[in-house]
């Protein structure tokens, strides 16, 4: 037996506690003695979830476990590296030590990840500069330090930043990204109409538009952060189970 999966860093394992043994994925395929065939990433959107179905060869798969995520990312290609790039937007703070103030500031980033890349970059602008913050928690265990850099991305990476800056803060709409999550919804169940499979949301925005068959809201079914603990992961594991 072999089990598609696909969704963002909670579908990935990607956790706080390494303990990527224990995400649901891998205890659900330990309960059917199957191989996990796990393609989930960080900053995954809902739009690499439909390309990566019509890139793969779904005769091969007894069961598909696909985890939608926020409706805000999305992906484009890029003509020189010939790859995928995720695009995500988050809001946050910059701190003292880059602006010079006496207090954090808040501001919005855009994540960006290469496909071919598990790290997520977060950039945006600031007083004219570009700054760029590095992936403080790719090693799995919150080890690494925040490195701030500054105005040292190509004037290509410049232009992306901005735009996508502009398109998150003056283009897009919820309007938007409702209609988007179900034409994507909506794609996946025609492509996965004969075969086997559970659609689960679980992410930060406020509720879904789709009728997916498992939802876990951030807050009150996982720990805030990355990783949504051991025991959740079990949750979600019997969960799926009840639904076969």
């Amino acid at each position: 037996m072999k089990i598609y999966y696909d969704g963002c860093a909670k579908t990935g394992g990607y956790s706080l506690s390494g303990r990527v043994d224990r995400r649901y994925p891998k205890l659900l395929c330990e309960k059917f003695n199957a191989e996990e065939y796990n393609i989930a990433q960080r900053s995954g959107s809902n739009k690499r979830l439909v390309r990566n179905l019509l890139e793969h060869d779904l005769s091969q798969f007894d069961l598909f476990v696909i985890q939608m995520t926020k409706r805000k990312r999305l992906e484009y290609f890029d003509k020189k590296t010939k790859g995928w790039v995720s695009i995500g937007y988050r809001n946050t703070t910059l701190p003292p030590k880059v602006t010079g103030l006496s207090h954090d500031i808040p501001i919005d980033y855009i994540e960006m990840r290469d496909e071919s890349e598990k790290d997520v970059t977060f950039h945006t602008i600031w007083r004219g500069d570009v700054i760029s913050l590095n992936d403080v928690r790719r090693s799995g265990r919150g080890t690494d330090k925040e490195v701030y850099k500054i105005n040292e991305v190509s004037n290509d990476k410049e232009n992306l930043i901005k735009y996508y800056l502009h398109y998150y803060r003056n283009v897009y709409t919820e309007e938007q990204g409702k209609i988007d999550e179900q034409m994507c919804f909506s794609t996946i169940k025609s492509l996965l109409k004969n075969y086997k499979h559970v659609i689960i949301y679980m992410h930060s925005d406020n509720k879904t538009y789709v009728p997916v068959d498992l939802q876990y809201k951030k807050g009150k079914d996982f720990v805030s952060g990355w990783y949504m603990g051991p025991d959740t992961h079990k949750i979600i594991t019997n969960d799926i189970l009840k639904l076969l």
